[in-house]
């Protein structure tokens, strides 16, 4: 999701969805398209993300130690955002 909202579209979003699938079960993880637009918190966050090897990969705990979520306002910044972008997009 996180990748979508950078990049404003998913992965291998013009793929047929089988081979869309496919190429997320057999390729490494997509990259971002637009790493101008992001700090390198947030780069840093998807790459502890997306590991395919789950022994690998972050746990939930580890992940909301990171230091981009660590930055983060509380919860209630996100609904002024939220309400302007759904007028802003009628």
């Amino acid at each position: 999701m996180v990748v979508e909202m950078v990049d404003g579209e998913p992965p291998f979003f013009n793929e047929p969805p089988l081979q869309a699938m496919r190429r997320i079960r057999d390729m490494p993880p997509p990259k971002l398209k637009n790493t101008h637009k992001v700090s390198p918190r947030l780069q840093g966050f998807l790459e502890r993300l997306l590991v395919r090897d789950p022994l690998q990969r972050a746990t939930a705990a580890e992940l909301l130690q990171h230091p981009f979520l660590r930055q983060a306002g509380p919860p209630a910044l996100l609904v002024p955002l939220m309400k302007g972008s759904r007028h802003s997009n009628c």
